[in-house]
């Protein structure tokens, strides 16, 4: 039994999930209580898209060791993925009290909070400095031999599971393609077990690119000491599969955060990227970090698959289309009271929702619809698109809707730019926190503040009071694209040539703090 264990995890590690289901399930018909069967086998429904088969395997493994770290902490992750954020959070603190140091734990109650929002401002900042705490530092040194000439060519070092078709990597991919190669090399150090097109792309635009699948962190950090990074940037920190921890080792001497969610709490990281609008001076949130501010948090690149934004279907149709096509864990209980009252504030309107696969798990639809349909909302008024469709479809998909709700407190980023590329407003409530205010960001850089929302009452008045006018909504649906794509959210080349600056005066600076030692 166990080397038929070992060949479905084989063929579960190679991305043959079909044929290690196939495995997992031969396995289960001679001992239903295998652990490692059951948790492979609802590892392998995640990685097929069947998230209620999925959770439904998670929770046979947990009767089966109920005090398995590993199988609370996927029980969180189902909970995370429809929007339970209450209940993610404590199937999280089971698995840390077992597990003190469970990586998956400790990052995850922090993305929860984050995704839960209220009052947490005091519960976020603890979390995240245990999430930072659980490893050590362990410095090995950063390279120092060549500190004493700030305007030579920099050796940027960028640490990454996202260099792929992600929204990270579709923001970052025009740093790569246009930073002056004769003031900058890029390393990248990237952990992409199943590369795309767009790591082809990545690839192809770094300078030295390394894989780091497979390897732990020391071997990293050792990697990165002996290629001589001058400055080396973590992306997205908290999420997906990338590696803050190797900051621990300071193998760069200077390290810095870019697009992330919120401070790493590492002391090793010395930089957080921002802007005026998602980190502005004296703002409520905690950094760890120095942050910079660039002109613009993030910067967008035009797809080649967004036709023309078409007429707006509120003059054939005689009726409003509200939509949303963000992740359904973005959009809170509080978010859909909100949207509940705009639907009974504006007759006959319709909503759209649409993320990938999402709305076919029963458990995220009763949630979602259940939360409209218990203020009142007839569910006739709800259409759910759930097929998982090319870029250029899901583009085309925003032809049927006339306005966007962003979810909060969560928001979106690039769900926001998407539609007002395809001429549809975007109605955002702006909060505290970066999190809460990349899609303001991004509305007031196209000069859209109207829709900015300060509170969850005038979110509400926004949406109706644009609705009620369908004349306003014609004119921004021909005037979206240009006003989106001539701001600052897709001047690439005015971005890039910030970031150099930015890279260089870190660089200056650190020459000049050695200088008066």
């Amino acid at each position: 039994m166990d080397d038929l264990l070992n060949r479905a995890d084989e063929e579960a590690r190679s991305g043959r999930q079909d044929k290690a289901f196939i495995l997992y399930g031969q396995i289960l018909a001679k001992s239903p209580s295998s652990l490692g069967a059951l948790k492979g086998a609802a590892r392998t429904l995640m990685a097929l898209r069947r998230l209620d088969d999925s959770a439904e395997a998670w929770r046979a493994a947990l009767d089966v060791a109920p005090d398995d770290p590993d199988t609370l902490f996927q029980c969180g992750m189902v909970h995370f993925r429809r929007g339970e954020m209450e209940e993610a959070r404590r199937r999280f603190n089971d698995t840390s009290e077992l597990e003190p140091s469970h990586y998956g734990a400790l990052g995850m109650n922090v993305l929860a909070l984050l995704y839960q929002g209220g009052d947490v401002a005091d519960t976020l900042w603890r979390a995240q400095r245990v999430w930072a705490e659980q490893h050590a530092p362990s410095p090995i040194g950063a390279h120092t031999g060549e500190a004493e000439d700030p305007e030579r060519r920099l050796r940027i070092g960028f640490v990454s599971s996202d260099f792929r078709a992600h929204s990270v990597g579709f923001n970052m991919l025009p740093v790569f393609q246009r930073l002056d190669r004769n003031k900058f090399q890029i390393h990248s150090y990237a952990e992409v077990a199943h590369p795309d097109k767009a790591t082809g792309l990545f690839e192809n635009a770094s300078d030295v690119w390394r894989s780091t699948v497979g390897m732990h962190d020391p071997q990293v950090a050792q990697m990165i000491l002996s290629d001589k990074i001058d400055i080396l940037i973590f992306l997205a920190a908290h999420l997906d599969e990338n590696r803050p921890f190797i900051s621990r080792f300071c193998s760069a001497p200077i390290q810095v955060s870019h697009h992330d969610v919120c401070t790493s709490a590492l002391p090793e990281i010395d930089y957080f990227l921002g802007d005026l609008y998602v980190t502005p001076p004296g703002g409520a949130e905690e950094f760890s970090e120095r942050v910079v501010r660039l002109p613009t948090f993030t910067v967008h690149s035009i797809p080649a698959e967004a036709v023309a934004p078409n007429r707006l279907p509120a003059q054939a149709n005689g009726y409003i289309t509200f939509g949303s096509f963000n992740a359904p864990q973005k959009i809170s209980d509080a978010c859909l009271d909100a949207w509940a009252a705009i639907l009974q504030a504006v007759p006959e309107s319709l909503l759209v929702l649409k993320y990938f696969e999402s709305y076919s798990e029963a458990a995220t639809r009763a949630r979602v619809l259940g939360r409209l349909s218990s203020a009142g909302i007839d569910l006739e008024r709800l259409t759910i698109l759930d097929a998982v469709d090319p870029r250029s479809e899901h583009l085309r998909a925003y032809g049927d809707v006339d306005i966007a709700l962003d979810p909060f407190p969560f928001s979106g980023a690039t769900t926001t730019f998407e539609a007002l590329l395809m001429g549809v407003p975007v109605i955002s409530l702006s909060g505290t926190r970066l999190v809460e205010r990349c899609s303001a960001a991004t509305l007031d850089a196209a000069g859209l503040s109207v829709c900015i929302a300060s509170d969850v009452s005038s979110y509400i008045v926004r949406a109706t009071e644009l609705a009620s006018d369908t004349e306003r909504l014609a004119v921004l649906r021909g005037a979206l694209r240009t006003m989106v794509t001539q701001s600052r959210v897709c001047d690439a080349d005015s971005y890039v040539r910030n970031i150099g600056r930015v890279y260089r005066a870190m660089w200056r600076r650190w020459c000049a703090s050695l200088a008066s030692l």
